[in-house]
């Protein structure tokens, strides 16, 4: 029997990375402004940015829900938080705009993998009793990060640039990585 404690742990967890999931992807929106400074982007080239990303992800997103049925979803999850934070650092450092197009692109195949190894591993450790509340909650997490990246980019961009606020979500994303090495775990009867 799942210990009900280490249930609402996973989705406390997983929240954290729900939010951060969806305020990396759409950060960039609120960048648009000084990133056309930036790099000249055109109108279509800014499209382009979010279609990229979007085509890529859900190309992938069902290979992304077999990689979570065969092999075990929180390694999955922490690899997806890595390499998605670690592209989130490197979109920062875009020297043009096709290496911004290119890290979008690496950024959706990083990204597809979170949300079908998550939402197993909550079904995981929630009976049909809690499991619906438990994906409630964790979905919240998508639609802060989606009103935080509107915001933060904003603000990131007027004072800072919108380098700083790719480098700086990719670090958040990497340690908060680190810490889910340590309490993100597998039931013990998945």
């Amino acid at each position: 029997m799942k210990s009900s404690r280490a249930a609402w742990l996973v989705v406390g967890l997983l929240w954290v990375v729900a939010m951060l999931n969806y305020l990396d992807r759409q950060v960039i929106f609120s960048l648009f402004p000084p990133i056309r400074a930036d790099l000249k982007a055109t109108d279509f080239q800014l499209g382009l940015l979010g279609a990229a990303f979007l085509w890529v992800y859900g190309l992938l997103s069902p290979f992304s829900g077999y990689l979570a049925d065969k092999y075990d979803r929180v390694k999955v999850i922490l690899v997806s938080l890595f390499v998605w934070s670690a592209v989130t650092w490197l979109t920062g450092h875009a020297r043009g705009f096709n290496e911004l197009l290119f890290a979008r692109g690496l950024m959706g195949i990083s990204e597809a993998a979170y949300l079908p190894a998550a939402l197993a591993l909550i079904a995981d450790y929630h009976k049909p009793a809690t499991r619906s509340l438990a994906t409630g909650i964790h979905q919240s997490g998508l639609y802060a990060g989606i009103a935080l990246g509107g915001v933060f980019g904003g603000w990131m961009g007027e004072h800072y640039g919108w380098r700083a606020a790719f480098a700086s979500l990719g670090l958040v994303g990497v340690a908060y990585a680190v810490v889910l090495l340590f309490f993100l775990k597998a039931p013990a009867s998945a």
